[in-house]
């Protein structure tokens, strides 16, 4: 059977021992090799010392499966002196020409039984001692090997770990970076962004700041034509009149009558030029104005009397309604009476025939409100906001300077109320200002 199995292990390498085909070009052989196959283009080239070795082992190994063969059948026939000797040719030829990958390490305890069998005991204990020694060995080989694959794994694992660290690392840091560029980005976009929003503004203001000026221009071109116009006027009728009453065919009557006219020209100089100073101061005051306790009745009455006096019209009924209880409210006493006498200068001015009338009263426990209507030419609604600028009257010819009702709001605004024009009163105009009571 053993020689059966020589012969097919021979006969497996006889296609190894076939020369390679002539008649096509073969390339230069390396040094201390030699080719196998005579396929084109399929050629095998091996160490010229690989096909003693590989024959070797065979033999080898053949022999050694031989031994074992025999080795069973002895025992099995009860051949205990003949499996012995197959055992110990066994082992002498796998101690002297070890092969990779294979072990017989079953023979070593086969030997120690035979000597059992054969009652050689103390053989049999050493048969055993040295089965287990060589167990022990084959055991720590094997052991060391794992070790050191697996030594092999952790370094390559450790290593794959180190990569996998520094690749991490690189990503961190490239994502550190990229966040780091993309808020240099977004810093610049949003400079650029508030950038652009200001320059818009400024470019806004700018523009808004040229319209008033312009507007300015043409309110202080309008002033300055009105003022040359309210000043050159009294001023000539004062210089008129004043060389009539040096002549000497002036009678008594005539001179009476051109003092009169000289002093109220004069009155409208002086108010033309205290309304002024009057605008100027409270333009640039910045504290607020001096307050104390008045009495808002009295106040009225007071400055509705001094128009009946100052200024009697037949064709005008001047009115008051005005309460008898007393209303107490902190305010400035004198502005609060220009602000009254204005508003009623402005309804006698522009009201030809009719009533002019003052009231006064509480709005609720917290506010007072002061008015005045009249029934004269009216304004119109479109005008409203526009007769509280500066240097602003709506018929260019009527005798004023437009500071009026702008002197008026600058005092509503200094003592902490507010002025407008009665939209539902049709009658004329009415004009209602309200303040606090503290």
């Amino acid at each position: 059977m053993s020689t059966r199995r020589l012969f097919l292990t021979l006969l497996s390498l006889l296609p190894l021992l076939v020369l390679p085909g002539r008649g096509t070009p073969q390339p230069l052989l390396p040094q201390h090799y030699e080719e196998y196959g005579n396929n084109t283009g399929m050629r095998l080239y091996l160490p010229t010392e690989f096909l003693p070795s590989l024959l070797e082992d065979r033999l080898h190994f053949a022999r050694m499966r031989q031994y074992d063969d025999g080795y069973r059948r002895a025992a099995g026939q009860g051949l205990y002196e003949q499996a012995l000797a197959y055992t110990d040719s066994l082992i002498r030829t796998s101690e002297r020409h070890p092969m990779p990958g294979v072990r017989f390490t079953e023979c070593y305890k086969n030997r120690a039984l035979m000597f059992r069998r054969l009652n050689r005991n103390a053989d049999a204990c050493a048969a055993y001692a040295r089965a287990v020694k060589v167990q022990d060995s084959l055991m720590r080989l094997e052991q060391s090997e794992v070790i050191r694959e697996m030594q092999a794994s952790y370094e390559l694992d450790r290593l794959a770990l180190d990569n996998a660290l520094l690749r991490a690392t690189h990503h961190k840091t490239a994502l550190i970076a990229v966040a780091l560029l993309l808020l240099v980005l977004a810093a610049v976009v949003g400079a650029i962004y508030i950038g652009n929003r200001h320059t818009r503004q400024l470019r806004r203001k700018l523009l808004l700041e040229t319209k008033h000026a312009y507007e300015s221009e043409l309110k202080k071109v309008s002033f300055i034509n009105s003022i040359c116009h309210e000043v050159r006027t009294p001023l000539n009728c004062i210089s008129g009149f004043s060389e009539l009453l040096t002549a000497e065919e002036t009678t008594p009557e005539a001179h009476a009558q051109y003092c009169e006219i000289i002093q109220e020209n004069r009155r409208q100089l002086r108010y033309l030029f205290d309304d002024m100073l009057e605008v100027a101061f409270l333009e640039n005051l910045d504290e607020p104005l001096p307050r104390s306790r008045e009495e808002l009745c009295d106040l009225c009455r007071r400055q509705l009397r001094i128009l009946k006096v100052k200024y009697p019209k037949p064709s005008i009924v001047y009115k008051g309604l005005i309460p008898y209880s007393e209303i107490d409210l902190r305010t400035n006493g004198k502005y609060l009476s220009m602000l009254i006498a204005v508003l009623l200068g402005n309804a006698y001015k522009f009201t030809q025939k009719g009533t002019v009338c003052l009231e006064c009263g509480h709005v609720d426990d917290e506010r007072v409100f002061i008015a005045v209507s009249d029934t004269g030419c009216g304004i119109p609604p479109e005008k409203h906001a526009y007769v509280f600028e500066r240097f602003t009257k709506i018929d260019s010819f009527s005798q004023g300077n437009g500071l009026g009702l702008y002197l008026c709001r600058l005092i509503a605004r200094h003592l902490e109320g507010e002025i407008r024009i009665d939209p539902a009163y049709t009658g004329g105009t009415r004009i209602v200002a309200t303040f606090p009571r503290r």
